[in-house]
């Protein structure tokens, strides 16, 4: 909204003489605003003989990023100047008049301030014995009604640690009441993931429900006939973008009612592509009055109007964004800058920070320290203990009693 990209194309249209032009030519590129005064973009082009006969046929492709306000001005100048020749010069008018600018991003989906819900709002006995708390928290409390007592596709966006899972269990629910004989799938973007829901589950809602529950990864992958029988199943994208390749001949593919996709932030991540191709090909599995439906778990997002949109939701009714300080336990964000150009020197550098933060924000509690490698992980955890031994306690992150 606040930036226009103006594609130039530029082709030399004079003939070169070398005891004229000599070895090189300089021309400066500028976009001028005539009614503010500015100059928004400027750069120096240096062109050779040979260049110069090169663009003749492939004319060079220069792409500029200016500012814009609103309201715009009526018109931005794109002018070329030769340094050393007057009248060596030409521009383009590139008129503004007319131009719509994208809408803001809209604002976040406030938290109202509403009553806590109680679980027995669930109305059965069977689905409020699997919570051990007897209220939803805020957040779950408002995205109650269209998850729970609606076939409307959901977006909710929230930060971690705010009780998103809830939402897709609260959906999966209503498929246990409303159609027992379908299928809910679990798509999340990695093993370690799916296997926590897998584990979690199986304890609170498979068990106690009479529910059966198939895990489908890299590493276990079972017969189609139980998964013909499942009632949840849990995979990863690629997992299930191979299982839908041929829904129409696979039976398991048709009994599913909902679908769940938990990180759909990660759109733009390298599996972005697979996520896109499992969401069109959900949009595709309706059979007769039948329809799949979508709900996506992510962070807060900037564009969730957008994403909202392509995953086919009702904006009006199921698109939840929260604020990223929407949250049950507070967040304090502290930033220490750390200088260095390259990886391991830069990294080497993070260590005593680290540590320091550590015993300053958390000493006796849990702590997680994000890294971009498993080789960098036990380098950093090296570094934890030397720093922790300098301090005169090297077990100071020891647990327990250690054995004889």
């Amino acid at each position: 909204r606040t930036v226009l990209q103006i594609d130039v194309m530029l082709t030399p249209s004079f003939k070169w003489t070398d005891s004229i032009h000599g070895p090189t030519q300089s021309w400066w590129l500028w976009v001028e605003d005539g009614e503010q005064e500015k100059i928004y973009h400027s750069e120096r082009l240096n062109i050779s003989k040979k260049r110069a006969w090169e663009l003749k046929k492939d004319p060079l492709h220069l792409i500029l990023r200016v500012p814009v306000f609103d309201p715009p001005s009526s018109q931005y100048i794109v002018r070329l100047e030769g340094e050393y020749f007057m009248g060596a010069s030409t521009s383009y008018v590139l008129s503004l008049e007319g131009m719509f600018l994208p809408q803001d991003y809209p604002p976040h989906t406030a938290l109202l301030d509403l009553n806590p819900l109680p679980v027995t709002a669930l109305d059965n006995l069977g689905f409020e014995s699997i919570y051990k708390f007897s209220h939803f928290n805020a957040l779950q409390s408002q995205i109650f009604w269209p998850l729970y007592h609606t076939d409307e596709n959901v977006l909710v966006g929230a930060p971690t640690g705010s009780g998103k899972t809830v939402a897709a269990e609260l959906a999966m629910l209503r498929v246990f009441r409303e159609t027992p004989d379908l299928a809910v799938v679990y798509v999340g973007p990695l093993k370690a993931l799916v296997r926590e829901r897998m584990k979690d589950w199986r304890q609170r809602i498979a068990e106690p429900l009479n529910k059966r529950l198939v895990e489908v990864t890299g590493e276990s992958t079972p017969d189609s006939s139980i998964i013909q029988r499942a009632d949840i199943i849990c995979t990863t994208p690629e997992k299930w973008d191979g299982m839908t390749r041929m829904w129409r001949k696979r039976s398991y593919v048709r009994r599913v009612a909902l679908l769940i996709l938990d990180e759909v932030h990660l759109l733009g991540s390298e599996r972005g592509p697979v996520l896109e191709v499992i969401v069109s090909r959900a949009r595709r599995l309706n059979f007769g009055a039948k329809q799949v439906r979508l709900v996506a778990l992510s962070t807060a997002l900037a564009n969730a109007h957008e994403l909202g949109d392509w995953l086919g939701v009702n904006l009006d009714v199921g698109l939840f964004n929260f604020r990223p300080s929407v949250r049950p336990v507070p967040c304090e964000a502290h930033i220490t800058g750390v200088p260095g150009e390259h990886y391991c020197p830069r990294m080497a550098a993070m260590n005593r920070p680290c540590y320091q933060s550590i015993l300053r924000y958390s000493p006796s509690k849990p702590v997680l320290v994000f890294v971009s490698s498993r080789r960098q992980t036990r380098l950093t955890a090296l570094e934890m203990i030397r720093s922790a031994a300098a301090d005169g306690n090297a077990r100071r992150f020891v647990s327990g009693v250690a054995e004889a």
